[in-house]
């Protein structure tokens, strides 16, 4: 643990030393999974099994059988963000395979003098594939953008540690997301929204538990701190619900774009686990999320 505490410092450092410029490929910032959503993102050391890819994928080596995901949300001007994710145990650790996409409906286009031209549409999506072994995780990624079909390419590697404290209910968690080319188009190139994260999870009583996370979003210069708390319980027929909620605060502007609360729920049957969840993704209101994961 040690080590990796040294690792995560050096890219600390190395990554606020950076010069603070736009970011492209936005959509890496959307949650992935409800479940994590409910509790305001605050998942570095909560996240476990395949929709732990796109947040920690040290969380892959809770997997102990096949299992995939599905989660879709209705974004802005009726675009839609889904996941679809597979993971499954090699040996000793897992690897996850993520699909995220951002698909946005056809928009008008306009000439120079204002008349109508036509539509386009556009998209963003990424590919994912990662490994958890024991206490650790990584993943690289391709990522894709395609406005009015100019593209857009860049490559990119997740990192991530959790480690539970001796004789403690606490689990740590440590993450850098997005390190990578940067992304562009045309003539102009965009850093990827690359963020460092540091988290724990405290085991307040059985089946309740509290999450606390900080991340530092690098070349966008903000600092988020998300607390969320999940109490679970499961009956003997192998039964099970949550209720999940959380608050976020981005920097100390309560005006700012994911500030508030979020809440969420889920309910486990027949070997599979589906949660729903309301956040505050943009300045314009929540947004409602549904994942559905099944174990085989």
């Amino acid at each position: 643990m040690k080590n990796t505490i040294k690792i995560f410092s050096v890219i600390l450092l190395v990554s606020t030393a950076a010069n603070a410029a736009q970011t492209g490929a936005q959509f890496l910032k959307i949650d992935t999974d409800a479940r994590l959503s409910g509790m305001a993102s605050a998942g570095v050391a909560s996240a476990l099994g395949v929709n732990a890819l796109s947040c920690n994928p040290a969380g892959l080596s809770a997997i102990t059988g096949p299992e995939a995901a599905f989660s879709h949300s209705k974004w802005l001007m009726d675009a839609s963000h889904d996941y679809i994710g597979f993971g499954m145990p090699v040996k000793k650790m897992a690897v996850g395979l993520g699909i995220t996409r951002l698909s946005n409906s056809s928009m008008q286009g306009r000439a120079d003098d204002g008349s109508a031209a036509g539509g386009y549409s556009a998209y963003d999506q990424s590919v994912s594939l990662g490994f958890g072994y024991k206490s650790v995780g990584g993943a690289v990624k391709y990522i894709q953008s395609s406005i009015a079909g100019v593209r857009a390419h860049a490559f990119a590697v997740d990192l991530g540690a959790r480690q539970k404290l001796s004789g403690l209910p606490v689990m740590l968690g440590l993450g850098v997301q997005n390190l990578g080319t940067g992304i562009k188009y045309l003539s102009q190139r965009d850093n990827l929204p690359l963020s460092v994260s540091a988290g724990f999870t405290f085991m307040v009583m059985p089946g309740m538990g509290l999450s606390v996370d900080a991340k530092r979003l690098v070349y966008d210069k903000q600092t988020v701190v998300s607390a969320g708390t999940e109490y679970a319980m499961h009956t003997s027929n192998n039964l099970g619900f949550a209720l999940r909620g959380g608050y976020g605060l981005t920097g100390l502007a309560r005006s700012n774009d994911k500030n508030g609360l979020s809440v969420g729920a889920g309910i486990t049957a027949l070997g599979a686990q589906l949660d729903y969840a309301v956040s505050p993704e943009t300045g314009l209101g929540s947004v409602q999320r549904i994942t559905v994961k099944k174990k085989f």
